[in-house]
């Protein structure tokens, strides 16, 4: 049964520990199949909804990752922008339309596989002894917002969506001399050179006549239109300016920790051996006799002779963990066993006999082999925790309060910031011009929420200030319009200068595109004259040099039986790239290790191109609509 999980368990313990570190949003199976969910849908899959809420929150999470993997080189326009935006939903799509193939396939996956799973998951297990912690478990769980109820669905989601996905992973085969054919190529070099049209070097002999820059302007007037905007100044209040000022009493951190004492130690532990005699289920009354009073022989046997215990555990239990070590049952704690195994087990003293003990798994002969006493963890070890848990209700609530506070005075002394920013000790900051369309800076003043706020007739004509909006989680803003301007086309005599050099750029661009095209077809013709190469150098696919990634294809399938070759590229940046190939230098033959390296990546690609093909095929039959309305972010007007 549990096949796929030992295969995947280390890819299975890295997803669940991403999950935990940092927390992800849950949203429950209950939730993926709810059609009554809010009806403004980011996107619809499978006749499921993706709410806004369930977006927005992904999109946090993965500008949070960016942030902690950018750090200082984080780009404020790129973590809110579109592309990013269509890549969140995308990726949330994907993610439902597999969830719900693999229950419309009605794909299993049995209680038992879950537990095992998490029971796997470093995270949850205790530190002395290495084994799974239910209270370490329960405790993770609880500081990340969640229950184990919500946790092991989540899993088991994951678990079923890998189900859909393995197996077309897996089927992918690289033949060898595909292998071979990519291995040459890779490694094959050429010997280039180049010679470059810029639009630089034509750019000086460019002219534009005024007539026609005046028309260009007049027929692109949006492309000089400044948006409506205004600079504001504002304040921030955040979850840290209030609770580093919060505190909890010494008296109450060693009442609390008095109080859970069993969960900042390690409860007693008891080993014990056992000699199982199995009862089916459906036993008649004289089977179950039988099982008892060869129990009871035993518990006689064993206490005339207490050292015979291993060998008769080995010879009579039917208990397939524990017969061939004699019986043995290891540490446990109070509420491992079932019930009337534990209440007998935590009855005994060290060496003591007892049964028989009648369970649902049939007679068990018991006898208590050692006793770890229970630990308390020294209050100074666990402090730290306690006052974390303790600070954030108290912590909650300050900040609650605060954002009341914030809100009543820029409402009741709406003419100016100061007062809220004197009595909450806040700075006064302000902004850059910000847009209706969502340009500008800081970027929490920019969200959607704020802007109409900032944007509303209250603040623009009446000055009013804003009322206290929570921007962020933790973080509520208030702002005042100081500066407004309309939208307003820039006057022609400010802008033609820049016009006129966009116009003649544009033309150096196509002018050096046509004379290196021109180029081009002369010398495929065997006609250099003025021809001026750059020195030769070597390239291959895994170092390009300076071949431009447009060339690259060109230069790599020019026939090597007829050198010099000449292939020609425009490049993105409006020049145009005549590449002679003078020469192919053949790559020397794979070892068996690079050819089984390779035949790994390119069979990992494969699978990916082919699993990607899969989900798109899934995604059309169950019918995807994204409402782009509510994922992309406006255009500045």
């Amino acid at each position: 049964m549990f096949d796929w999980v030992e295969k995947h368990k280390r890819w299975i313990q890295i997803v669940l520990l991403i999950l935990i570190v940092p927390s992800f949003a849950f949203f429950g199976i209950n939730y993926y199949f709810d059609d009554s969910a809010d009806g403004s849908a980011v996107a619809k899959v499978a006749g499921t909804k993706i709410s806004p809420n369930e977006f927005d929150q992904a999109l946090r999470e993965r500008q949070d990752q960016l942030r902690q993997q950018l750090k200082e080189k984080a780009d404020p326009a790129i973590l809110d922008s579109n592309e990013l935006r269509n890549s969140v939903v995308n990726q949330l799509v994907d993610r439902r339309a597999l969830l719900a193939h693999a229950f419309s396939t009605e794909l299993a996956v049995p209680d038992e596989q879950v537990r095992k799973v998490i029971s796997e998951v470093p995270y949850f297990k205790d530190d002395a002894d290495g084994k799974f912690s239910a209270a370490k478990y329960e405790e993770i769980l609880r500081r990340q917002g969640m229950t184990p109820v919500m946790f092991e669905e989540k899993v088991r989601q994951d678990l079923r969506v890998a189900q859909v996905r393995d197996p077309v992973n897996g089927s992918t085969v690289i033949a060898g001399d595909v292998v071979d054919r990519l291995g040459r190529i890779r490694g094959q070099e050429r010997e280039i050179s180049e010679w470059v049209f810029t639009p630089d070097s034509v750019f000086e002999g460019v002219s534009v006549s005024d007539a026609d820059v005046k028309k260009f302007y007049d027929t692109h007037q949006n492309d000089f239109r400044i948006p409506e905007r205004v600079r504001v100044e504002y304040i921030s209040l955040t979850a840290d300016d209030v609770t580093r000022e919060v505190r909890v009493p010494e008296a109450e951190l060693r009442a609390a920790y008095e109080k859970n004492a069993a969960q900042y130690g390690k409860p007693e532990e008891r080993r014990s051996s056992h000699i199982l005699i199995a009862v089916p289920k459906d036993a008649t009354a004289q089977v179950k006799a039988d099982a008892r009073n060869q129990a009871e022989a035993l518990v006689a046997d064993v206490r005339a002779a207490p050292k015979q215990f291993a060998d008769l555990a080995r010879k009579h239990s039917k208990d397939p963990g524990s017969a061939a070590n004699g019986g043995d049952l290891g540490f446990n704690a109070r509420g491992t066993m079932v019930k009337a195994f534990d209440d007998a087990l935590f009855s005994l003293k060290v060496g003591e006999v007892t049964g028989p003990v009648e369970t649902q798994y049939g007679f068990h002969v018991i006898r208590l082999d050692a006793i770890k006493v229970a630990e308390m963890t020294p209050f100074e070890k666990v402090r730290g925790e306690i006052e974390a848990d303790l600070l954030k209700p108290r912590a909650g609530k300050a900040f609650a309060d605060a954002a009341e506070n914030l809100q009543n005075f820029v409402y009741e002394q709406s003419d100016s910031l100061k007062p809220a920013a004197e009595a909450l000790k806040l700075k006064i900051q302000t902004s850059d011009w910000i847009t209706r369309g969502g340009g500008g800076q800081p970027p929490a003043l920019v969200k959607p929420q704020m802007l109409a706020k900032i944007f509303s007739e209250e603040a623009i004509k009446q000055k009013r200030n804003t009322d206290a909006i929570e921007v962020e989680p933790n973080t509520v803003m208030a702002a005042r319009v100081i500066d407004h301007r309309e939208s307003s086309i820039l006057p022609f005599d400010d802008v033609k200068g820049d016009v006129r050099n966009r116009m003649r750029a544009d033309k150096a661009r196509e002018l050096a595109v046509e004379q290196g095209k021109a180029a081009l077809a002369r010398v495929q013709k065997g006609n250099l004259t003025g021809a001026r190469w750059s020195s030769p150098t070597r390239v291959s696919l895994q170092t390009p040099g300076t071949l431009q990634v447009e060339a690259a294809r060109d230069v790599f399938a020019a026939e090597a039986a007829k050198l010099p070759a000449y292939v020609g590229v425009p490049t993105e940046k409006g020049s145009f790239v005549i590449y002679r190939v003078s020469r192919v230098i053949e790559a020397p033959a794979l070892t068996a290790d690079e050819r089984k390296a390779l035949s790994r990546q390119v069979a990992q690609l494969a699978a990916q191109q082919q699993f990607d093909a899969y989900v798109q095929a899934i995604k059309a039959a169950a019918g995807v609509s994204i409402d782009l309305s509510k994922v992309e972010k406006k255009a500045q007007q």
